[in-house]
């Protein structure tokens, strides 16, 4: 199933429910709005679409990158079953919209027949805009409005600055016990020194977008999928100190996978974080230890 990717400037005249939210990372309390969108859509015989942004308003305020880039959070939403995204980009002319000016655009564009957002939803320009708003706009048109309930974790809102403290950390095991997937990342594989390969451990350089916040340095068990098929791996972040090589890059060695990945874009995704990285005395030493990790990684998806 394709998935439409349509923007917030153009018309769009087949009828819709609209998830309303920011949806920088797809956390759990994302994945509730958008099945709630697509249970209603269903039965609307509307299709399901999610607003987002096509890039970082969090970077106009120096806040920390995103976890996830555009193309990223199309695909999660895809994976959640939704019919399609409507693309916004965040600049001075769209932050200087009103929330009556952002909801009028809005439902000119396009036929929506419900609207599903988080109970502290803001919108519009300074954030004026607020569930009680939205409601009573909404009642004037005769749209139904469905307000989720926010994801709750030990009793504090769940919150995308949270996540991504736990994505710097490398603390994927937690970070994956909030998002409606695995933590990964999705790049094609670049050519690269091949040290691991004469080691006989090959590794895929993955280009990764630069708009994302990369998880913290360190070695993880991971999964990586390359043409629809999952395969065992382990996969480094940052740096190869053993060869003087301290560029931060992604390189990820694919258990019982045998073949060319130059070229392919593949998806990498997080489960465990193994070890630090680490200067070794020698490549004997480094050899041992990627058996080791090759040995644990096995283990764990075994």
């Amino acid at each position: 199933m394709t998935i439409k990717v349509l923007d917030f400037n153009q018309k769009y005249t087949d009828p819709i429910v609209l998830s309303l939210g920011f949806f920088d990372c797809v956390h759990l309390g994302h994945k509730a709005l958008i099945t709630e969108a697509n249970s209603i859509a269903k039965d609307l015989g509307a299709e399901s679409f999610v607003l987002t942004f096509s890039n970082d308003p969090g970077e106009i305020f120096g806040k920390p990158k995103q976890i996830y880039s555009f193309d990223d959070r199309v695909q999660i939403v895809k994976n959640l079953g939704a019919d399609g995204v409507i693309s916004a980009k965040f600049d001075q002319k769209f932050a200087d919209l009103s929330p009556k000016e952002f909801l009028d655009k809005l439902f000119s564009s396009f036929v929506v027949k419900a609207v599903v957002s988080g109970a502290d939803y803001t919108f519009g320009s300074h954030a004026d805009g607020d569930v009680g708003f939205l409601q009573e706009y909404c009642k004037s048109i005769g749209v139904f409005v469905k307000t989720v309930p926010f994801e709750c974790v030990n009793g504090e809102k769940l919150s995308t600055r949270d996540l991504k403290f736990l994505v710097e950390r490398g603390d994927v095991k937690t970070l994956n016990e909030y998002l409606s997937e695995p933590y990964f990342v999705a790049g094609e594989v670049l050519h690269a020194k091949q040290n691991g390969t004469r080691m006989g451990f090959p590794t895929a350089n993955v280009k990764i977008a630069a708009d994302r916040l990369l998880i913290g340095d360190g070695v993880y068990a991971t999964k990586t999928i390359v043409d629809g098929v999952s395969y065992p791996s382990m996969t480094n972040v940052g740096a190869k100190p053993t060869f003087n090589d301290f560029s931060r890059t992604i390189e990820t060695h694919v258990i019982g996978f045998f073949g060319d990945l130059y070229g392919k874009t593949v998806k990498i995704e997080f489960y465990e974080r193994i070890r630090d990285i680490i200067h070794f005395a020698s490549m004997d030493d480094l050899r041992t230890q990627l058996t080791k990790d090759e040995q644990f990684v096995k283990s764990l998806f075994r």
